[in-house]
């Protein structure tokens, strides 16, 4: 049922952004630059939104409430879009197709960090045979993924370009609505995970109870008395039973496990002044990742043309094949599964 979901708004997403810059243009005759910094803001905006998505699953919601929330609200932002193109007056269709994207952008960022976990959540690793399937139903997933993305870029575009908006918008309506129809037939059948503390509160907490021991001085060995919390999180809930190493680097963050008379008379630990050497650890290593991170702007910057200056660039070659087929400028754009 999840392969539904995630399909569907594949299907939507690059039914939609995929041809967005030739609706900008030719319909609502925006500028060749206006219309890309408005393509790739909207862009930007969904890339950025999982994260807060990925922080209500973790702490309020849960995955499935997480889902169900952000796929009712794609779908009304996709009524909206296809209503904008259809039926609003000329005059306010420009300002009501963009509050449609970006509602969009919100139900982006509440699906994209959650279905595939959520799928993975449907599966026992401790039985074999559902660890087997477990890994059978990923290699499903991505070709689903890929065939939804690569059916919008080649069919609807071209019922865009050839048909209407409307039709087009409509078929992307029409493939969440059946999708969600789908997802809520299984309700009853789902393992639903409970929400639990997001990680970027671990993240936080870590900074935080580092910069209020940054006065505490070390030993010339390291640290002093170090907080490790084998087996139990600092509020004394189970942990991770498996102790990582300590490291040298970014030892500023060591002070968050030093524990002071302050931690020692204090029963139970206060999560925002004493951190277990796992936590401070795991930080570290999302810290190690950050130059990967940064260094993947420049492909983004490359990537997100495919979009706009490609399509601009389709526009002005000869696409035809044979006398009475021509292929849109925008469906020869290389699909990505985001």
């Amino acid at each position: 049922m999840a392969v539904v979901v995630e399909v569907s708004l594949r299907f939507a997403y690059y039914g939609l952004a995929g041809n967005l810059i030739t609706y900008l243009t030719n319909d609502l005759h925006q500028s060749t630059s206006t219309a890309i910094k408005n393509v790739n803001t909207w862009v930007g905006v969904s890339a950025i939104f999982p994260i807060f998505g990925a922080i209500v699953a973790d702490s309020l919601l849960g995955r499935f409430k997480t889902i169900l929330l952000a796929s009712a609200i794609y779908f009304l932002g996709m009524i909206l879009l296809t209503l904008s193109v259809s039926v609003i007056p000329m005059r306010y269709r420009e300002a009501v197709f963009f509050i449609a994207l970006y509602i969009l952008a919100v139900g982006e960022g509440g699906h994209k960090p959650c279905v595939q976990t959520f799928a993975a959540d449907q599966f026992d690793e401790e039985k074999p045979e559902e660890k087997a399937a477990k890994s059978s139903f990923f290699n499903w997933w991505y070709l689903g993924i890929v065939a939804g993305g690569s059916s919008a870029v080649l069919l609807v575009i071209y019922i865009q370009d050839n048909v209407g908006w409307t039709a087009g918008f409509g078929m992307l309506t029409g493939a969440l609505g059946v999708a969600l129809f789908i997802f809520l037939a299984g309700i009853k059948r789902y393992r639903k995970q409970a929400p639990v503390k997001s990680p970027f509160t671990m993240v936080a907490q870590v900074f935080v109870a580092a910069m209020r021991k940054r006065r505490v001085i070390e030993t010339h060995q390291g640290l002093g008395i170090c907080y490790e919390a084998v087996g139990t999180d600092v509020e004394g809930q189970p942990g991770n039973s498996r102790t990582l190493a300590a490291t040298n680097q970014y030892r500023f963050l060591d002070k968050a496990m030093i524990i002071d008379n302050l931690d020692a008379s204090s029963k139970p630990r206060n999560p925002w002044r004493l951190c277990s050497l796992n936590q401070v650890e795991e930080v570290k290593l999302v810290l190690r990742l950050l130059p990967i991170w940064l260094s993947c702007f420049m492909f983004t910057a490359v990537l997100v043309q495919t979009h706009t200056l490609f399509i601009k660039q389709g526009s002005t070659m000869i696409r035809s094949i044979g006398p009475n087929f021509q292929v849109p400028p925008a469906s020869p754009q290389k699909q990505q599964s985001r």
